[in-house]
């Protein structure tokens, strides 16, 4: 009986070290497969994550505050050579200016620099007034405080005929917008020289449609063209045409009997352009685009740019400086607080760096020439501004550090 009683006690624990030992093996594999999930899950982030800042030092391994960048900061993916708080381009290009520039609402990844938002809406007149007041305490980088004229020029600048970067805001319903933009309250006369101009361009506004339609079409869809190289999903259009500038003429000189032979891309691409002309009626047929807007705002520029022509509204009536903090728009229709996204979203700009404190005065003069606001936006860049005063080196292909600028280097 002793020994039937010491052979089931044997047996018992037995079971409980065979049981002890499946929970502990099957506890390694999911700790196991846990591990290999997060290495994958790891390994995805960093493919489809094409900017990271991997200088965090590790007592802060928080994203630097916009407007105060870190002495030293690594971008992945691709810089534009052109970025700038009006234009860019790339996911990178968007992750440099975060660090550099407020906005007024609190967009993702920005400083925002308001204190306060409000709306109120008006039955009577169906206009929806924002009120925006500035913090007291909000500057750029480069230390200078952001006010209520800083807030006026970078609207009226983005509201001007000769704005052509991203972010304009003519499209925005805004109270007075379309009388400042076309000079007059009788836009409809306006409207109709520039229609005559278009049927019919003289040789400036030809010239213009030409520069800032026609050849900023036609090279971005060469560099569409020798994209296509590089995908196996176009090898059938690309192996009938092993050369770029065969299958790019075949795209864009539909038609013709246009022959490479002997000519370089640049000859081709000039010579492409040189067909369309002045005609953006004919180029939206090939790229499926409608640039009429574009001819047109270039017409209204030509326009105003003649001596003759005389503005006869000096501002927008619905954007409106009540202090040295706080401006306030009034948009037509009843608006609901989140369209303040629509006029928050820009990157705010120091007139003090971008434009001229000289040609401003709040009433009908905004830091720049009327009409001109292109002057600003060409050959600008955004190193060495309000952006902490820093410059970018190319470390490898596609990853770019960026150095702040000290007293010490």
């Amino acid at each position: 009986m002793k020994k039937l009683f010491i052979t089931g006690i044997i047996y018992i624990c037995l079971f409980i070290l065979l049981v002890a030992g499946i929970f502990n093996l099957g506890k390694n594999f999911n700790e196991n497969i846990s591990q290999s999930d997060e290495v994958a899950v790891t390994a995805e982030d960093i493919t489809n994550n094409s900017v990271q800042n991997t200088e965090v030092p590790e007592e802060n391994t928080e994203k630097p505050e916009t407007g105060k960048m870190e002495d030293k900061v690594v971008v992945k993916g691709d810089i534009s050579e052109d970025v700038s708080p009006f234009s860019y381009n790339t996911t990178a290009d968007k992750y440099l200016l975060d660090l550099c520039y407020a906005s007024l609402c609190n967009m993702k990844d920005r400083k925002c620099i308001s204190k306060n938002v409000s709306n109120i809406y008006d039955k009577k007149a169906d206009i929806t007034t924002f009120k925006i007041t500035l913090n007291e305490e909000a500057e750029n980088a480069s230390g200078h405080k952001i006010t209520a004229d800083d807030l006026l020029f970078n609207y009226y600048l983005r509201a001007d005929t000769g704005y052509t970067a991203d972010g304009g805001i003519s499209a925005i319903p805004v109270a007075g917008m379309q009388e400042y933009r076309y000079g007059t309250k009788n836009i409809t006369s306006v409207k109709k020289k520039i229609a005559k101009k278009l049927k019919k361009p003289d040789k400036r506004t030809a010239f213009l449609i030409r520069k800032h339609i026609i050849r900023p079409v036609i090279e971005k869809e060469y560099e569409w063209v020798c994209s296509l190289y590089k995908q196996e999903t176009y090898d059938y259009i690309t192996d009938k045409y092993p050369r770029k500038k065969d299958l790019f003429v075949y795209f864009f000189a539909y038609g013709t009997d246009y022959k490479t032979k002997g000519k370089k891309a640049e000859k081709v691409i000039n010579d492409v352009i040189k067909s369309y002309g002045s005609d953006y009626n004919k180029l939206g047929k090939i790229t499926g685009e409608n640039y009429k807007k574009q001819a047109e705002g270039i017409a209204l520029r030509v326009i105003q740019s003649d001596k003759k022509f005389k503005f006869r509204t000096r501002n927008i009536s619905g954007i409106k400086k009540l202090d040295d903090y706080t401006i306030s728009i009034d948009i037509k229709g009843n608006r609901k607080p989140g369209y303040i996204n629509k006029l928050g979203s820009m990157y705010i700009v120091s007139m003090e760096n971008w434009g001229n404190r000289a040609l401003f005065n709040g009433t009908d003069q905004f830091g720049f020439k009327r009409g001109r606001a292109g002057n600003i936006l060409k050959g600008r860049k955004i190193s060495e501004d309000e952006t902490g005063n820093y410059t970018i080196q190319e470390i490898t292909d596609g990853v770019y550090t960026l150095q702040r600028r000290t007293e010490n280097n």
